[in-house]
Parts: structure tokens; C-alpha cells; sequence
């Protein structure tokens, strides 16, 4: 549904100014979305199970569905684009033993013969759908997407930032949690300001689009995200939430807010009405296995960091404890690191300016939008 709304957003806001406010706009509700759901989970989990975390997103996308009957209209496109199976099985085969090498590489190690096997298969699998995607009549990802330059730079930076940015909340989490000893509630208030710096952030951007372009936004909010991050990085066992965690929170999630919006317009932005909804899939697609990746990743980064440190330092309790903080802010270091790469990413590839795209026809283009996510905040 996210991708459905973005599709639409799109191809109904041609112009550059109102365009970037209508994805200010999304931003904005998503991060307030967030927010509430932060509360709301801290609250469920505390004082009812986390189970409920995830049922009580049944209701809501119900009530959100019956809404969406009443004021989306319906379309039709008359194409017939067929189904890519080959290509929808190689690639979700290949990500499945990519994130799953990944975590195997926590526990069973980097040299493991599991893991490298994993890692084997990914590849082949991963090289096996692009070959399907170059031939096929019906692709599911049609390659000329993906080589556009503004696009794949923005899907290149997706892809990163999603992988640096929820092995990110895990880190902070288990910092609240396990060395500041919130609830799952006050952890769930601890991270409010994330997402009010997410709807600031996203606000400022479309203001800022039209005047300095994409690239030069989006590579200015992921190094201020880049910098939040870093900030992380210095936390130890006597660090506070007011002076340490608060303005990191909030450096970071100004960047991120401002980055989404650009990302995602310059994503979207150009594509042709047949390819709307497979560039907006693509979004969400980077996004989510960066996701998947990252929060093994980093997991994986931090449980050796910790476990290192515990090595040199013995198991004492104190040293359990700097043991798992430096396990922290080695991971914030890496994300920081992965944003920065990000950010010259965004700027390398994409081009400084950008003309707006012809208008084109809202009925047909809107069939075509696929789930998408604007992020995993």
C-alpha cells in the first residue's frame, strides 16, 4: 500500500515544488505514524505481550483498507505484462541465502564452510536473476530501471541506508534496555524524538529540493546522518540520555528526514508509466533487504566486538558491561561508515540538475504501483 501511495503521489504532483511538498508531506505522516507506534508498542509490550505488537497492526490495516475503498478510485491498465517467475524465485532465493550467510556468520563465523556456501549460492542465484532479467519478455525488474543513473544511484543509496539504519534501532534498543535499564515503554519514549526529527527533516526538504536539486540534499542529510551516527559512537557506561543520546537522535534523524525525501523523489521521478510501479517497488525492495542485511550484519559486527573485548578485559561485571557498549559503537561506527558511503554514492551518481518530467496519464500509471515503504523508522 505504501508503494501504491507513492506511485500515485508521483505521477499526480508533476511539478517540482509541489512534489516535493507532497513527499513532505508523506514523510511527515509516516514519521508521526512512527512515533505513535513507538508509544504505543512500548505500551503493549509492558503491559501486555509483544504479541500484540503485531496484532494490533490487523485492525488498523483493515479500518486503513475500508478508508482506502472510499476515496482511492480504481484503474485499469490495458497491458498484459505476464509473470516473471523465474526471476521473482532466483532473486528471492538469492537474498534469502545472502541474509541467512550473513547471520550464520555470527554464529558459525566468517570462514565457516556453512556461511561461505551460503554466500556461493547467493552470488549464483543473485547473477542467475540478472541473466533471466536481460532476456526475459515480462521482466520483473526491467534492467533499463535500474541503470538510469539518478535512479540507480538512489536505489544504490536505499540500499545502504537500510542497511546501516536498523541494526542502528537494535543497537540503541539494547542500550536503553540493557545499560540505561529502561521499560519497554520508556525505551519506546526514548525514541520519540527520532521520528519528530524525521518529520522536521522531511518538512525542510521541500523546501530545500527545489532550490540545491537531489543530489546535493541528499547527500547533505545522509552526512549529517553520518555525523548523528559517529555521535553514537561515543557512548559509554556514564553517558546520558540528555546529553549523549538526545542530540544524536535528533542529528541523525533531521539527516534521514531530509535524505527520504530526496531518495525517494528522485527515485520515482522520470520513470516511464509502464515502469511506475516496479520503481517503486525497487525503493521498498532496497530498503528492506538492506534491512534484513544489516540488522544481521551488525548484529553479527557488534556479538564480535563484544565478545573481543570480554577476551582482553576478562568477564567481570564490569567488563561484561563496557564489553556490550563497545559492541554499541562499533556498530554505530560501521553504520556511520555505510551512510558515508551512502552519501558519495548519491553524490557521484547523481546528476547535479534534473528537468521535470512530461505529465502523464494518472489513470493508467496509478495500476501499476507496487507495495513500497518510505522507511524503516
Amino acid at each position: 500500500m505504501p508503494s501504491k501511495v507513492r506511485s500515485l503521489l508521483t505521477v499526480s504532483f508533476t511539478e517540482s515544488k509541489e512534489r516535493a511538498r507532497a513527499f513532505a508531506v508523506y514523510g511527515g505522516i509516516a514519521g508521526g505514524g512512527a512515533a505513535i507506534g513507538l508509544i504505543l508498542g512500548g505500551l503493549l509490550t509492558e503491559y501486555a505481550s509483544w504479541r500484540w505488537t503485531l496484532l494490533i497492526n490487523v485492525p488498523i490495516a483493515i479500518l486503513a483498507a475500508l478508508a482506502a475503498t472510499r476515496v482511492v478510485s480504481e484503474s485499469r491498465s490495458s497491458a498484459n505484462h505476464g509473470y516473471d517467475l523465474p526471476g521473482a524465485a532466483t532473486v528471492t532465493g538469492g537474498l534469502l541465502a545472502l541474509v541467512y550467510g550473513f547471520t550464520k556468520a555470527g554464529t558459525d563465523g566468517w570462514g565457516s564452510t556453512t556461511t561461505l556456501v551460503l554466500f556461493a549460492i547467493a552470488a549464483v542465484l543473485l547473477v542467475a536473476f540478472v541473466a533471466i532479467e536481460y532476456r526475459a519478455e515480462h521482466p520483473l525488474l526491467p534492467l533499463r530501471v535500474v541503470l538510469d543513473r539518478n535512479r540507480g544511484g538512489s536505489f544504490l543509496a536505499s540500499l545502504l541506508v537500510g542497511t546501516a539504519m536498523l541494526g542502528t534501532f537494535l543497537s540503541l534498543t539494547y542500550y536503553f534496555q540493557g545499560t540505561l535499564h529502561y521499560s519497554a515503554l520508556k525505551s519506546g519514549f526514548a525514541f520519540v524524538p527520532f521520528s519528530l526529527g524525521i518529520i522536521t527533516g522531511a518538512t525542510s526538504a521541500s523546501r530545500l529540493l527545489p532550490r540545491f536539486g537531489p543530489r546535493n540534499v541528499m547527500a547533505f542529510g545522509l552526512l549529517m546522518a553520518a555525523g548523528g551516527l559517529a555521535l553514537f559512537s561515543t557512548l559509554d557506561l556514564h553517558s546520558s540520555y540528555i546529553s549523549t543520546v538526545l542530540p544524536a537522535e535528533l542529528i541523525v534523524s533531521l539527516g534521514m528526514g531530509v535524505a527520504f525525501v530526496a531518495m525517494s523523489s528522485t527515485a520515482l521521478i522520470g520513470v516511464s508509466p509502464e515502469d511506475a510501479g516496479v520503481a517503486s517497488a525497487l525503493v521498498n525492495a532496497t530498503q528492506q533487504t538492506g534491512s534484513s542485511m544489516g540488522a544481521a550484519l551488525i548484529n553479527t559486527i557488534a556479538t564480535t566486538a563484544t565478545a573481543s573485548y570480554i577476551v582482553a578485559h576478562g568477564s567481570s561485571p564490569t567488563a561484561l558491561a563496557e564489553g556490550a557498549i563497545h559492541g554499541y559503537t562499533t556498530a554505530f561506527v560501521f553504520s556511520a561508515a555505510v551512510l558515508g558511503a551512502a552519501a558519495v554514492a548519491a553524490f557521484t551518481l547523481i546528476r547535479r540538475f534534473r528537468p521535470d518530467p512530461a505529465p502523464v496519464d494518472v489513470e493508467v500509471t496509478a495500476e501499476t504501483g507496487e507495495p513500497l515503504v518510505l522507511a524503516a523508522v
